[in-house]
C-alpha cells in the first residue's frame, strides 16, 4: 500500500510535467509561426518600397512639387523678395556651413506658412502635442 501512495504523486508530477512541457512546445510553435510571418511581411513591405521608389516609413515621400526645379526657383525668389530683394552669399558663407548645418521644412497649420529652420533652432519648433507646426 506505501508503494501505490508513493507511485501515483509521482505519476501525477510527472504527468503535470509533460503537460507544461507540451503546453510550452505548442506555445514556442506559435511564436515561430508569428515571427515568420512577420519576417515574410516585412520583406514584402520593403521589396514593396524599394520597387516603387517610396521613402522609408515614417518619412514622408517626396511630393512632384518639391521635385521641381522650378519650385525650388519660387522658394529662392520667396526668400529674396522677403529680405528686401537681395541676398549677398559669399564664399565664405559656403565654407562656413558644416556636415552637421541642415534646414528642417515645417508647415504650420494655423497659417498655412512655411517654416524654414536651421538645424540649431529645430528643436525650440517641436513644442508639445498641441503644436500647430507639421514636423
Amino acid at each position: 500500500m506505501m508503494t501505490f501512495s508513493m507511485f501515483v504523486p509521482g505519476l501525477v508530477i510527472a504527468l503535470i510535467s509533460l503537460i507544461f512541457l507540451y503546453h510550452a512546445w505548442g506555445y514556442r510553435q506559435i511564436q515561430k509561426t508569428i515571427t515568420e510571418e512577420l519576417a515574410d511581411e516585412a520583406g514584402k513591405l520593403i521589396e514593396q518600397l524599394n520597387s516603387t521608389g517610396a521613402d522609408l516609413v515614417g518619412v514622408d515621400a517626396e511630393t512632384e512639387m518639391m521635385k521641381s526645379p522650378k519650385y525650388l526657383a519660387t522658394l529662392c525668389t520667396v526668400l529674396v523678395k522677403k529680405s528686401g530683394g537681395s541676398i549677398r552669399l559669399t564664399e565664405q558663407d559656403f565654407m562656413d556651413l558644416s556636415e552637421e548645418d541642415y534646414i528642417s521644412i515645417y508647415v504650420d497649420v494655423n497659417d498655412a506658412s512655411i517654416v524654414l529652420c536651421l538645424n540649431s533652432l529645430a528643436d525650440t519648433m517641436l513644442a508639445g502635442d498641441d503644436d500647430p507646426v507639421f514636423h
